[in-house]
């Protein structure tokens, strides 16, 4: 008896051994990515959209937990980085809403990873509001449609191990001479 039983937890522990991935609802792989390599991928992604460099003004960006990272890095001067109380108060200032940069990515590989770009508008409205208690502030958030062509991302990165560095391979926002 105790023979099978150390046969089995043996045989156990030999098959789950290397088992570690992990799927999602869709049953598809999940691959974990270091936040510095999201952090330097987000900084070169912020920095490459020339169009948003080239225009005039400032440009807001969502302070998520990626935002909030990055806003001490070296990123053009074109961004500015708020949190949404100071978002509340500039778009109360400036009667007007606000477009919001949210930069979020999607890891489609171990070695490919979309950096994408969604415009949030942002309404701050100066009133009494009842919600968890008397609020004076309230924001009305606008989500613009991701478009029925399917996804595109906006900016993709692929890992080259032959220079160990990731390289953009993909990037809507500048066009290239035979297109």
């Amino acid at each position: 008896m105790r023979i099978k039983i150390a046969i089995i937890l043996s045989l156990i522990g030999f098959l789950s051994f290397g088992q570690e991935t992990k799927l999602d609802e869709n049953g598809k792989l999940v691959y974990k990515v270091e936040p510095e390599v999201l952090d330097s991928l987000y900084f070169k992604a912020l920095n490459n959209r020339f169009d948003l460099i080239l225009q005039s003004g400032f440009h807001y960006v969502e302070m998520n937990e990626y935002g909030n990272r990055i806003k001490n890095s070296n990123v053009s001067d074109r961004y500015k980085f708020l949190t949404t109380n100071e978002l509340i108060d500039l778009s109360i200032k400036e009667k007007s809403t606000i477009d919001i940069l949210r930069v979020v990515h999607k890891v489609i590989s171990k070695d490919t990873i979309d950096i994408n770009f969604e415009y949030i508008g942002f309404k701050g409205i100066r009133k009494l509001h009842f919600y968890k208690g008397i609020r004076f502030k309230k924001a009305e958030i606008t989500v613009g449609c991701g478009a029925t062509i399917g996804y595109q991302p906006d900016i993709r990165f692929a890992f080259d191990s032959l220079k160990n560095k990731w390289e953009i391979i993909e990037n809507r926002f500048i066009r290239k001479n035979e297109e």
